[in-house]
């Protein structure tokens, strides 16, 4: 039905186009937290369709509010024919909790430009986890949790210890951890870690044993502009 639609779309938009060369293309970034596909470029004429998918690396999902991207306003080939994105066109579409599918459209002023040879371009990407104070609940769950852009990973809850991996979009650089008990909130009495930017390795020592669940509280000193940018090249 989709198919029938995008395609009723385009007849009606430029004007009686031919059957649409749709091209599987695969193109990959990943990092930590997300898995951006370059799923399908619809050629259709004078223009094509840029199909782009964000996916969660994480076991945690991926929500609408969790990343901002931003397309290429033009998009130039190996030839130098220009193609210019068409703002009013976007379409995204929430698949599921694992997936965001935006569909971007540009078009060609010249006549009867086809897409040959490399599409050379990038894509922005901007997280927009900003919380000062991000909570977790640990319980079973000792590996790969994230909540509001920090990963925990190698989570040990030993006697009075507590050990962890972090990983964070934002800078290490003064982060606090406490956790919380019956309400009241504990901080520790010894805290050893190791950073880098936006890396820490700790461990931290209570005055009291640590039950198997708890509330965790990590809070950041430090809040930046994180904008990764995705450079992709497509052969067509």
């Amino acid at each position: 039905m989709r198919i029938i639609s995008v395609l009723i779309f385009v007849f009606i938009t430029l004007g009686g186009c031919q059957q649409p060369d749709t091209k599987d293309v695969q193109n990959i970034y990943e990092n930590s937290y997300i898995k951006v596909v370059i799923d399908e470029i619809e050629e259709v004429e004078n223009g094509f369709f840029l199909t782009v998918t964000l996916e969660s690396s994480t076991e945690d999902g991926i929500n609408k509010n969790d990343y901002a991207i931003a397309f290429p306003s033009q998009i130039i080939l190996a030839n130098g024919h220009e193609f210019y994105k068409i703002n009013e066109e976007q379409t995204t579409e929430f698949v599921n909790d694992e997936k965001v599918m935006i569909r971007e459209f540009y078009l060609s002023e010249s006549e009867n430009q086809k897409i040959a040879g490399f599409l050379s371009f990038s894509l922005y990407v901007k997280p927009t986890f900003n919380n000062k104070l991000v909570t977790f609940e640990i319980d079973g769950n000792r590996n790969n949790v994230m909540s509001d852009g920090i990963i925990l990973t190698n989570i040990d809850l030993k006697d009075n210890y507590l050990r962890l991996n972090l990983n964070d979009v934002h800078p290490t650089k003064g982060m606090g951890v406490t956790i919380e008990l019956e309400g009241e909130r504990i901080y520790p009495v010894v805290s050893r870690t190791e950073q880098n930017l936006n890396t820490m390795k700790g461990e931290f020592e209570f005055a009291q044993p640590i039950p198997e669940t708890i509330v965790l509280m990590i809070s950041r000193a430090n809040l930046s502009e994180t904008i990764w940018e995705l450079p992709f090249t497509i052969e067509f």
